[in-house]
């Protein structure tokens, strides 16, 4: 007579036990030897960690993927909806690292945590820039507007004065285009 494969007490057990296993191994995340005195204490059934780890790959593996790419997205739209403008590489890389730390054992989320804390720094960095870029452009209006009136100021009081004009045009040209960035 053939022995009968070591996992087939896992898979003809009843189905809320079934469950039950697939919870603590997909979703608890428990390891095999606690799954395994767990069995034996709540349903008084007896089995080897070999056992388990076929039961996981054939039972469980599939619905942990699946829990592991429902938190990467809710991590992906948790990061997007903060305010941040996030770029598509980057929200694809906070969800990869979501889905690799939901499937590493004994993973700590705090390292989630630690890279959105650095996106989200990168961010304000960037915001910081455009900031400074905005305030750059606004001084250089302002400057701009200041020399505009001094020239103003300075053209009426050589109005009449011909030759003064025509040097007041060149010097007028010189300094706008040294605004503009043009030497």
């Amino acid at each position: 007579m053939k022995k009968p494969r070591s996992d087939a007490k896992l898979k003809s057990l009843p189905p809320h036990q079934r469950e039950m296993l697939v919870r603590w191994l997909a979703e608890e995340n428990v390891s095999y030897e606690i799954a395994r005195d767990r069995l034996w204490q709540d349903f008084n059934v007896r089995t080897s960690i070999g056992a388990l780890v076929n039961f996981y790959a054939t039972q469980c593996w599939q619905r942990s993927s699946e829990h592991a790419r429902e938190f990467a997205s809710q991590v992906r739209e948790a990061a997007k909806s903060t305010g941040e403008d996030f770029n598509a590489a980057t929200l694809a890389l906070i969800q990869e690292r979501a889905f690799v730390l939901s499937r590493t054992q004994g993973s700590d989320v705090s390292d989630l945590a630690t890279l959105a804390k650095i996106i989200g720094d990168s961010a304000r960095l960037q915001l910081k820039q455009k900031e400074l870029a905005l305030n750059l452009d606004k001084f250089r209006q302002q400057v701009k507007s200041d020399i505009e009136k001094g020239l103003d100021a300075l053209h009426a009081e050589i109005k009449g004065n011909a030759e003064a004009l025509q040097l007041f045009e060149k010097f007028k040209a010189a300094v706008l285009r040294s605004t503009e960035g043009e030497a």
